[in-house]
């Protein structure tokens, strides 16, 4: 009796939720008609002020159709696309197979929380942890969501675009084949660690019940996970970013963002600490490009998918301390000499 009652009310509650999501789709749809006219976030690209609300709601808006797309996409890939799939595509060989593993986002791309437990079981399964490292990095970033993401929030300035991609891609091959060396065959896997169970609300397991039905249940219910997750930390990064841009003097963002080195360790920096969804952090990084160099620019774009607060404490539940050190340590510095690159060399215009 006491479990009937129990399911009556999560029906009851997840269909309150569901309510309120149309609600605020249609909301947000009257808003996006009116915004879109202000161009908001391409003021900014030209240093014009604005708002705090108006910065905000424009970062939300424009962040969101993407976040939709990644977050159901990511989900029925988790559901349908099982590891052995993915390790039957490498090539056994090293050059290759690493080379492959940084494209696999492009046909499977999964989520950054979903990842971490399909690489674990990638490991299990015997695919050697450079591969699967590899995958781990470049999949978040080098992925046509992103890719599409990235384009409208830098509509006028593809090159972004570019660098994005093809430097994530870059670093994540260079530490695969670090890892050649220092990691090896060896497994970095915890032992202890639930394989099922990665904090995002899904029970990423391969075994059980496999009828279309369950599938599309747990679909469901860790799509509504997953998005209100990621919601968390846009809201808060768009927060921080229109905080930042209303009230910060510009002289200080000029000061902080036209150093050629200094810039990209600042952006790294906020990228570590806000966590943002790959599909959604172009939107806060447009709104700093009119005071922070383009190199910085690009690094918060690539190292923060890569390595965040969030990823690295999944991370650290998941493999040795060891195994994540080198590459949290690798992934920095790669970003960084990315970025100051970029900006010496003046690949992509002020």
């Amino acid at each position: 009796m006491y479990e009937s009652r129990a399911s009556k009310k999560h029906k009851s509650f997840t269909r309150i939720i569901a309510l309120f999501i149309v609600m605020n789709v249609i909301l947000i749809i009257g808003a996006q008609a009116q915004l879109a006219n202000s161009s908001v976030l391409r003021q900014l690209q030209l240093g014009v002020p604005g708002d705090l609300h108006v910065i905000f709601f424009s970062i939300i808006i424009e962040a969101l159709p993407f976040i939709v797309i990644g977050v159901v996409g990511s989900t029925l890939l988790e559901l349908f696309v099982s590891p052995d799939t993915i390790r039957r595509l490498l090539p056994k060989t090293w050059f290759l197979g690493i080379g492959v593993a940084g494209l696999l986002g492009l046909l499977f791309p999964f989520c950054e929380c979903g990842l971490v437990p399909i690489v674990r079981r990638l490991m299990q399964k015997g695919v050697p942890a450079p591969l699967a490292a590899v995958f781990l990095l470049a999949a978040p970033v080098v992925n046509p969501v992103v890719g599409l993401a990235t384009h409208f929030a830098f509509f006028t300035r593809p090159e972004f675009v570019y660098w994005r991609l093809g430097g994530a891609y870059l670093i994540a091959v260079i530490v695969g084949f670090l890892l050649i060396n220092s990691q090896g065959g060896k497994n970095p896997s915890k032992t202890n660690y639930s394989a099922n169970y990665c904090g995002c609300g899904f029970l990423h397991n391969y075994s059980r019940d496999n009828s279309l039905k369950t599938k599309l249940t747990n679909a469901f219910t860790h799509s509504q996970e997953e998005f209100f997750t990621i919601m968390h930390y846009l809201v808060i990064g768009a927060f921080l970013a229109a905080t930042a841009q209303t009230f910060l003097p510009r002289v200080w963002l000029a000061a902080a963002g036209s150093h050629e080195t200094g810039s990209v360790g600042v952006m790294m920096l906020v990228a570590f600490v806000l966590s943002l969804c790959s599909g959604a952090d172009a939107f806060v990084a447009n709104t700093f490009v009119s005071t922070f160099t383009p190199g910085s620019i690009v690094a918060f774009m690539v190292f923060g998918p890569m390595i965040d607060l969030k990823n690295t404490l999944m991370m650290l539940s998941s493999f040795n301390l060891g195994f994540v050190a080198r590459l949290v340590f690798w992934v920095s510095i790669l970003s960084f000499i990315v970025g100051v690159a970029i900006n010496k060399l003046g690949v992509i215009g002020s």
